[in-house]
């Protein structure tokens, strides 16, 4: 539930940022043909969120938002437009989404070849509980 409402957001408001199309996004894992620049989501975490009395029924999630490119310049631009969509961002179950770091980083892992340029951002997303 939380992947679809966040895929929601990012669908509603890419095309605000992305000229002239807005890239391609993917949970966990970008298909091998998926052409730059594209973004691929993980959720990292989740910890349920309390107050004085009981559970609040809200959660904070962290994801790991990569954005991927064919230049550095590209990726970093792709980044800038991701932290002015989701920054401050509250509607409907998401009370609230903050951006907690960005990092430069190699496109490939360990052992693995890439003419792709990445930079990642952390957020944190305040949000309803999944039913």
């Amino acid at each position: 539930m939380f992947a679809s409402r966040f895929s929601d957001l990012w669908k509603k408001h890419s095309r605000l940022c992305w000229h002239p199309s807005p890239a391609g996004s993917y949970w966990v894992r970008a298909p091998q043909k998926a052409a730059p620049p594209y973004l691929v989501l993980n959720r990292i975490d989740e910890q349920p969120n309390y107050h004085m009395q009981d559970a609040s029924g809200f959660v904070s999630s962290r994801v790991q938002i990569d954005c991927y490119a064919a230049t550095y310049t590209a990726a970093t631009a792709a980044a800038r437009a991701v932290k002015a969509i989701v920054s401050g961002y509250k509607g409907g179950q998401i009370q609230g989404v903050f951006i907690e770091s960005e990092r430069n980083l190699p496109a490939a892992d360990a052992g693995e070849v890439s003419t792709l340029f990445r930079t990642s951002i952390d957020i944190t997303v305040l949000h309803g509980e999944d039913p």
